[in-house]
């Protein structure tokens, strides 16, 4: 809870220091269904943790990172976990791209913290997936009330 704490806090930092870098907002048009009603909220939140929870954490972290840092670890020594860490941060920006660049941008600056708390907590997939989990849960109902900076976007 208190790495969920952590993300939350920094979410507003991430945005602001990729707004800093991209002028034009997140195209979060894809989203904008979770407005409609609570069913397509408890829906758009059971296809997150699917696929961003589960999905993404079990690519990124779960394969992609340890894979990266194995690879590293011969030449890259003890920073070959932060070399793991960025290579799947900026897949994760990559595959956010739909987004828009500043919106991929604070999926990746995000997508750092989920592989900080992967590696700190000794590579415990479950900790990264629950707190991916809730992240986009409170995401979720924020946006869909009308309570994030981009609920109008």
């Amino acid at each position: 809870m208190g790495w969920l704490c952590l993300m939350l806090a920094a979410s507003p930092v991430a945005d602001r220091l990729a707004t800093s870098l991209v002028a034009r907002p997140p195209t979060l048009k894809a989203f904008r269904l979770i407005r409609q009603s609570t069913g397509k909220l408890v829906a758009g939140i059971v296809v997150a943790w699917v696929l961003g929870g589960f999905g993404e954490e079990i690519a990124l972290r779960g394969l992609l990172l340890p894979w990266v840092e194995r690879q590293a670890t011969p030449w890259g020594g003890a920073v070959a976990p932060g070399m793991a860490v960025a290579a799947a941060a900026m897949v994760a920006a990559a595959a956010h791209l739909y987004q828009g660049l500043r919106g991929a941008l604070v999926i990746g600056q995000l997508s750092i913290l989920f592989g900080l708390l992967f590696i700190l907590d000794g590579h415990n997939l479950w900790s990264v997936i629950l707190c991916h989990g809730l992240y986009d849960t409170i995401a979720f109902v924020r946006f869909a009330s009308g309570k994030s900076r981009y609920a109008q976007s």
